[in-house]
């Protein structure tokens, strides 16, 4: 089964653009939002990221047995990107069956586990997206 990926929209239906930074290089020209945020990823960190997603999307929640992906607590996933001079880190959810939501990206710089703080947008994302949900 080949699974699908989306970014997190919040509730007005945007992406934030905190995050939208991170993924700016995938989206082609014709498509590009207004006021669309200066992009974060180099080029080939840009590439990189559209090869793990589609070997994300590929593999579905049999590649966390990768050493990219891991579990972080419940219902929140991490995805690494190894060998990046800027050691970004992507936070991530499953909503339905077969799709995995973007809910908060950033650089990591320092060693050792993710911090709660950088945590802490995905769990509020995740709360607000779970919310929506029930109404």
């Amino acid at each position: 089964m080949v699974w699908t990926w989306k970014l997190y929209l919040d509730a007005r239906g945007e992406e934030p653009k905190d995050l939208l930074a991170f993924f700016v290089g995938l989206i082609p020209e014709g498509e590009l939002p207004p006021n669309v945020p200066t992009p974060v990823l180099t080029p080939s960190e840009t590439k990189r990221l559209q090869v793990n997603l589609k070997y994300l999307c590929d593999k579905g929640l049999a590649s966390f047995n990768s050493d990219i992906f891991k579990k972080l607590e419940d219902d929140l996933y991490e995805f690494r990107m190894t060998k990046s001079e800027h050691n970004p880190r992507f936070i991530l959810t499953t909503v339905t069956p077969q799709c995995f939501v973007v809910l908060h990206a950033f650089m990591k710089k320092y060693d050792g586990a993710i911090r709660d703080r950088d945590k802490e947008p995905a769990r509020l994302r995740l709360r607000e997206l779970n919310s929506r949900k029930g109404q």
